[in-house]
């Protein structure tokens, strides 16, 4: 990018967006992420009790699933939940780093305005600490790393990035929450992608460049393939650009004490023998006056609701009868055809996070690494230093052997915090391209869908209901928009059932 002599900026701890504002556009950063335009906290309803002896399948033993099932067993349900894998968490993972610590290789961080997952997590007895961000942040731009400010950074090109920012932000506030195919324009904004409207609004190659940064490290994926209605619905759920990327303060603002999985596992303690690990669901039959039937490798059951509380491209592995609506099926392969970064989220361990006594708060941004974004991963206490990483395999494929991954990242980190990263002491990964039961890990949409078939993303179909984060109105994509669907089914179910519900055969365990 040639754009002349270059005005470098500091950045604050609370990030380089808020540094860019003050530098071109400080008037029009209220506007962007402001409380304002967060959406209202929403109390959950009063709890609707369920008809005595009524039984409810639920698929999956994500966040979104776990939720759905306390809610109704709390309404009287009775529940089982079906988790295809030997684990239950969905797609939060700790992997055990040694030394009493874990560390997440799947969903992390919570922050203001995610009050449902922060809820959960406080009655399950799982506490909170704020993530660590002192020091100076480093920068990969265009292949030329530097340390506490964005290289090349102009007065225009801060300027350009905050008008960018606003608008789509003011943009984003037009449309009706949870329903953004219902906005006067969203035959427009579903037809372009991001890209394509960074272009047609003419913003600056550095601009484009942010971007491709904030999309890779939100959404894993790129502004050429994501409609621009789904990526405004997504700044509508989370209030703003700046809830979304921001560090402290932001949607990245603390963690929990070991590990986000282990919300999931004490939910799943709690329900007990209802919780049926090793036991995906093959086939679900809604059929016209019969039992509603939930077919496993060695049984069936039959219930009065199922919900399925999935990935949506993952719901593609169960066989419906009769088939979903064409609405529906449209979505679920939409999600699972669209060109996503498959990513492996790793840890590299050492004795000490030494990056800090150097300044650096241990995060890394890039627009073209592979490795496009690294951050402090270390215990509260310190006692060891961890930086976790996201690795764009398909983006340079000497990382994609496993074998010598490991020395290639190492090598990396090296080129943004010196030598003592080439002595680490442990080396952890999760490879979610690979896992056999997950169609990656965030699920961003491309242009036509929302529009074609949106109001299908959360709408029952017959007795089967559905939660997942995607569903959410709020923090689409995040485990608090989990949580929020979780609830959500669970109100859905519990009124559906006030009309007369479907009498079936004694739940056979399988």
């Amino acid at each position: 990018m040639s754009r002349g002599p270059a005005r470098r900026h500091t950045l604050s701890r609370r990030g380089w967006l808020r540094g860019l504002a003050a530098t071109g556009a400080g008037s029009a950063l209220p506007l962007v992420g402001c409380e304002a335009s967060r959406p209202a906290a929403v109390a959950p309803d009063p709890i609707l009790p369920v008809p005595p002896g009524t039984r409810v399948a639920i698929v999956g033993a994500g966040l979104a699933g776990l939720t759905t099932a306390r809610e109704l067993a709390r309404r009287g349900a009775e529940v089982t939940v079906f988790e295809a894998r030997d684990r239950v968490g969905g797609r939060t993972l700790n992997l055990d780093i040694g030394h009493g610590h874990v560390v997440e290789c799947g969903g992390e961080w919570i922050g203001p305005g995610q009050e449902r997952i922060a809820a959960l997590a406080r009655e399950v007895r799982v506490a909170t600490y704020p993530s660590f961000y002192d020091g100076d942040t480093t920068y990969d731009i265009e292949g030329h790393v530097s340390r506490g400010f964005l290289p090349d950074l102009t007065a225009r090109d801060a300027a350009d990035f905050v008008a960018a920012a606003w608008k789509l932000d003011r943009a984003s506030r037009r449309l009706p929450l949870g329903d953004p195919w219902r906005a006067p324009d969203a035959d427009r904004l579903d037809r372009i992608t991001l890209a394509e409207w960074l272009t047609a609004e003419h913003h600056s190659s550095f601009t484009h460049a942010v971007f491709k940064l904030i999309t890779r490290a939100t959404i894993s994926g790129h502004p050429e393939h994501v409609s621009l209605l789904w990526w405004l619905d997504l700044l509508r759920s989370a209030g703003g650009l700046l809830p979304m990327i921001l560090n402290d303060g932001g949607a990245q603002d603390l963690r929990f004490e070991g590990g986000s999985q282990l919300v999931s596992i004490r939910c799943a303690d709690a329900l007990g023998e209802r919780v049926h690990r090793s036991s995906p669901v093959l086939r679900i039959t809604d059929l016209p006056g019969e039992p509603l039937r939930v077919h496993l490798r060695d049984g069936l059951v039959e219930v009065d609701r199922v919900v399925v509380a999935m990935m949506p491209a993952d719901a593609l592995r169960i066989r419906f009868e009769p088939a979903l609506p064409d609405d529906k099926q449209a979505l679920l392969a939409g999600w699972a055809r669209l060109p996503r970064v498959p990513f492996v989220k790793l840890a590299v361990v050492y004795a000490t996070p030494f990056w800090r006594k150097r300044g650096l708060n241990g995060a890394m941004q890039s627009d073209q690494s592979p490795i496009q974004l690294v951050f402090d991963n270390s215990p509260a206490d310190a006692s060891l230093g961890v930086v976790s990483c996201f690795l764009a395999i398909n983006e340079a494929p000497v990382f994609a052997d496993a074998a010598t991954r490991q020395a290639r990242v190492v090598d990396e980190l090296a080129r943004y915090f010196g030598d003592e990263a080439r002595a680490p002491i442990g080396y952890v990964e999760k490879d979610w391209a690979t896992d056999p039961w997950s169609t990656g890990c965030v699920t961003p949409l491309a242009p036509g869908l929302l529009t074609r078939a949106g109001p299908a993303i959360r709408r029952p179909t017959g007795r089967i209901h559905w939660a997942g984060s995607e569903t959410s109105d709020v923090w689409i994509g995040y485990m608090d928009g989990a949580v929020r669907s979780g609830e959500r089914a669970a109100r859905e179910v519990a009124e559906s059932l006030r009309s007369p519900r479907v009498a079936g055969e004694p739940l056979v365990q399988p």
